[in-house]
C-alpha cells in the first residue's frame, strides 16, 4: 500500500485515470500467468496419464512413482491458478471502481443500488431532498458493498448526528482520504465474493440460538470415528473380520441421525452465509491493519482484534458444512468421518467464544464502509469544505457560495445565505423555474451532508443542530384515499408535533409553494396562520411561494424575511441568473411561459374576442 499521497500534487480525475490505466496493465499480466499455468496444469495431468498408460504397458514401477509427483506438481499449479485468478479479478474490480468514480465526477452513476430500500415513510425529509432513489445523494456518497454497510451509510443520512459525533467523523473522513488507493482496495475486494452484499442476519440468530442439552453431551461421540479407524487396521491385519468394520459404520449412521435434524436447519439457515463471513474476515483483515490515526478509528479498532481470524475461521467451518451436500464426499468422507457432528461442535465452539463478539466486529465493519463513502466523496471533491457544527440551542447557518451537490460544479449556480435565531421565517418568492425549489433543496441537503460528518458543497458553511422537516412533494394517495391538499395539510402537522416536541436541536423546515392545494386567498391566510403560529415554536425556516401578498404581509413582521429570485425577458426569451436577492420578486414569467408554449394570451387583460 502506498503511502498517504499529498491532494494538491494528484487531482480527482488525474488519480483515478492512473489507477484505471495501471489496474488495466496488471490485468493483463494476471490474466497471462493464468493461462500459462493453465498450459502447465495441463500438461502435469497429461504426464500423469501417459505415465500411467506407460507403467501399464512396461509393468516398470518406475513411471508409477512418478504419478503422485505429478499430482503434487498439479495441485500446486492449481493453487497458484486460483491466485492469479483472484489477482486478476482483482485489478478488474479495481477498473470498475475507477470507471466509477470518473463517472460520479460527471454526475453519471454506473452503481445500480439506490438506497430506496432504506427509504422510510413519512420520514422527516428524504424524500423531498433526493436522499435516495435514481438521482440521489445516497448514489453520489455510496461506496459501501455490504447490507451492513449501506445500511449504515443510510442510518447516518436519514439520522444527524450531535456536535461531538460530527466532529470525529469529520476527522476520521480526512484521515481516510488521506488513503484513496486503500479505499479502492477495501472496495475491490469485496467485489471479489458474490456474497459479500448478503446480510448476516441469520448467522446473528444462530450464534445466540442454544443447541439441546441432549446433543450438546453427544458431540463427544464425533471421537468414535477413531474407534472405526481402529477396526479398520484390525481387519486389514486379519485380527477381527470385516462384518465388524461395517457394525461400526451402521454405529456412525446411527449417530449421525441423531444430529441430522438439526444440522440441516443449520445449513439451511446459514451454509450460504460461510462465504459471506470469509469475505468479510478478509475485509476485517484490511481494517485491523489499516494505518489510519483519528480517535474515531482507534476507538474502533480496539474492538476488532483478532476478528479477521474468527471470521474466517467461521466461515471455514460453514464451507465445510456444505461439502456435505456432495454425495460422493458424504459417503466416503462424510459417513466414515462423522463430518457434520465435527463441523457442529466446531462451529459450538466458536459460537461459545465469540457470539458477543460479533455484534461490534460487524458495527465496525458497516461503520467502516459507511467512513469510506465519506472519505471518498471527500478525495473526489477537494473543492468542496469540511463545515464547522457549533453547539446552539438556536438555529443558525451562515454558507458562503453554497451550491446544489447534485449539479455539476460547472453548471451550479452558488449563493449565500445566514439566518440566526428561531421563530424567523425566510419567505422565497420568484417566476416558475427561477431556483426557489433547487435553492431550498441545496440548503436541506447541505444541512443533511454537515450533520453526517461530510463535506459540503460550499467555500465555507457553519451550522449549529437542526432536525430538518421539508414538505416539498406531497402527492395524492389512492390507497389512503386523499387529496394532495390533505396531504400535505397532514404533513404541515407533522410539523407543528416536531416543533412541539421537547427536543435540544429546533427544528428546520423547507416548505415549497406552500398549500398550493387551494384558492389564493385560503392559501394566503393558511400561509399566514402558520408562519404565524411556528414564530411561536423552537424552529425556523423557509417558505417559498408566489404569492406576492404574503410577501407584503411579511415585510410588516419582524420575524419574516423576504428574498427572491428573478427571471427576465430579452427578445422574447426567458433569462434567469438562479441568484438570490434580498426582497419580494416583482417579476413573474406564468404568462410569458404560457404564451411561449403557443397559448394565445392576451397579456393587456383584454379578451381576444372585445
Amino acid at each position: 500500500m502506498k503511502n498517504a499521497i499529498d491532494m494538491n500534487e494528484k487531482a480527482p480525475a488525474t488519480f483515478f485515470e492512473t489507477e484505471l490505466q495501471n489496474a488495466r496493465i496488471a490485468e493483463a499480466t494476471e490474466h497471462e500467468r493464468f493461462k500459462n499455468i493453465a498450459i502447465w496444469r495441463l500438461l502435469a495431468f497429461a504426464g500423469m496419464i501417459a505415465m500411467a498408460v506407460t507403467w501399464s504397458k512396461t509393468g516398470q514401477a518406475f513411471w508409477g512413482l512418478g504419478i503422485p509427483l505429478l499430482l503434487a506438481v498439479f495441485l500446486v499449479l492449481m493453487r497458484k491458478q486460483q491466485e492469479a485468478k483472484q489477482k486478476r479479478d482483482f485489478q478488474r474490480n479495481l477498473q470498475s471502481i475507477n470507471e466509477d468514480e470518473l463517472g460520479r465526477l460527471n454526475l453519471r452513476f454506473k452503481r445500480t443500488d439506490t438506497g430506496t430500500e432504506f427509504q422510510e415513510k413519512d420520514h422527516a425529509y428524504a424524500a423531498d431532498l433526493d436522499i435516495f432513489g435514481e438521482f440521489s445523494l445516497f448514489k453520489l456518497l455510496n461506496r459501501t458493498h455490504t447490507a451492513e454497510g449501506g445500511r449504515r451509510l443510510a442510518n447516518w443520512l436519514k439520522n444527524p448526528a450531535g456536535p461531538d459525533e460530527v466532529g470525529q467523523r469529520q476527522q476520521a473522513a480526512s484521515d481516510f482520504s488521506q488513503y484513496p488507493e486503500l479505499i479502492q482496495s477495501w472496495e475491490a475486494t469485496a467485489l471479489l465474493h458474490e456474497h459479500t452484499a448478503k446480510h448476516v442476519g441469520e448467522f446473528q440468530a444462530w450464534s445466540v440460538d442454544v443447541l439441546p442439552a441432549s446433543l450438546r453431551k453427544a458431540l463427544s461421540w464425533r471421537w468414535y470415528s477413531l474407534v472405526t479407524l481402529i477396526i479398520l487396521i484390525l481387519y486389514i491385519a486379519n485380527v477381527v473380520p470385516g462384518i465388524t468394520v461395517f457394525i461400526s459404520l451402521a454405529i456412525h449412521l446411527f449417530i449421525l441421525s441423531r444430529f441430522n435434524a438439526t444440522v440441516k436447519v443449520l445449513a439451511d439457515r446459514t451454509t450460504s452465509m460461510g462465504y459471506t463471513l470469509t469475505a468479510y474476515g478478509e475485509l476485517l483483515e484490511k481494517a485491523e491493519s489499516a494505518p489510519y490515526q483519528s480517535p474515531w478509528w482507534d476507538e474502533r479498532k480496539t474492538r476488532i482484534t483478532g476478528s479477521a481470524a474468527a471470521l474466517g475461521k467461521a466461515g471455514n467451518l460453514f464451507e465445510k458444512l456444505d461439502f456435505r451436500t456432495n454425495p460422493y464426499f458424504a459417503i466416503f468422507v462424510g459417513i466414515p468421518t462423522l463430518w457434520d457432528i465435527h463441523c457442529l461442535a466446531g462451529l459450538e465452539k466458536w459460537k461459545n467464544a465469540n457470539h458477543d463478539k460479533l455484534t461490534q466486529w460487524l458495527d465496525v465493519l458497516a461503520d467502516t464502509e459507511a467512513m469510506n463513502s465519506l472519505a471518498g466523496h471527500a478525495f473526489a471533491n477537494p473543492d468542496s469544505v469540511t463545515p464547522q457544527l457549533v453547539s446552539a440551542n438556536e438555529i443558525m447557518i451562515t454558507a458562503e457560495a453554497m451550491g446544489h451537490p447534485l449539479i455539476l460544479a460547472g453548471k451550479r449556480v452558488s449563493n449565500s445565505f445566514k439566518m440566526e435565531g428561531t421563530g424567523h421565517t425566510v419567505l422565497v418568492t420568484g417566476s416558475n423555474m427561477s431556483g426557489k425549489s433547487t435553492f431550498l433543496r441545496t440548503i436541506g441537503l447541505n444541512l443533511v451532508l454537515a450533520q453526517m460528518g461530510a463535506v459540503v458543497s460550499a467555500q465555507s458553511f457553519t451550522c449549529s443542530p437542526a432536525r430538518v422537516f421539508s414538505s416539498m412533494r406531497t402527492q395524492d394517495s389512492l390507497e389512503e384515499s386523499t387529496s394532495s391538499f390533505y396531504a400535505e395539510l397532514k404533513r404541515l402537522r407533522k410539523l407543528l408535533e416536531l416543533a412541539d416536541e421537547n427536543a435540544e436541536a429546533p427544528v428546520f423546515y423547507l416548505l415549497d409553494e406552500i398549500l398550493k392545494g387551494t384558492n389564493s386567498a385560503d392559501r394566503h391566510r393558511g400561509a399566514e396562520a402558520l408562519i404565524r403560529q411556528l414564530h411561536t415554536k423552537k424552529a425556523s425556516g423557509m417558505v417559498s411561494t408566489h404569492d406576492l401578498e404574503l410577501g407584503e404581509w411579511g415585510a410588516t413582521e419582524n420575524y419574516v424575511h423576504n428574498f427572491h429570485f428573478r427571471s427576465d425577458v430579452e427578445n422574447g426569451k426567458l433569462h434567469f441568473d438562479y441568484r438570490l436577492h434580498e426582497g419580494i420578486c416583482r417579476s413573474f414569467n406564468a404568462s410569458e411561459l404560457m404564451r411561449m408554449m403557443g397559448i394565445d394570451i392576451d397579456l393587456t387583460g383584454k379578451s381576444p374576442l372585445a
